[in-house]
């Protein structure tokens, strides 16, 4: 009798599953269109639309995975473009405004590899 409890204990100490680490992952960005018009003394006009007026337009990914310890994975990856036309901004490269890896600790700082 004694060894049908000490079984039952260690199998629903086995159907408790390990714990899970908490991670994030944000899609965020900024559509930026300007429209100008532009007259002179001589009466020419000029309407044009402005992709990236104030702050450039850009869409991307930023998120963070818990790995113990008072550690977490952390990552950012970040595209900039033109609305009017859609190419890619940065010299034509996907993730040229910003891209990296890293580890983060509240103790130590952050590390990052990249862009």
């Amino acid at each position: 009798m004694k060894g049908r409890n000490v079984i039952a204990l260690l199998t629903l100490s086995a159907c408790a599953g390990p714990a899970m680490a908490q991670s994030s992952v944000t899609l965020y960005g900024v559509i930026d269109e300007g429209f100008d018009f532009a007259n002179n003394v001589g009466g020419s006009k000029v309407y044009e639309l402005q992709s990236g007026y104030a702050q450039g337009t850009r869409w991307g990914l930023k998120g963070a995975e818990d790995l113990g310890g008072g550690l977490k994975a952390v990552f950012q990856l970040e595209n900039g473009f033109n609305v009017n036309n859609g190419k890619l901004g940065q010299g034509g490269l996907m993730f040229g405004r910003q891209a990296y890896v890293g580890v983060a600790s509240e103790t130590f700082g952050t590390v990052t590899l990249g862009r």
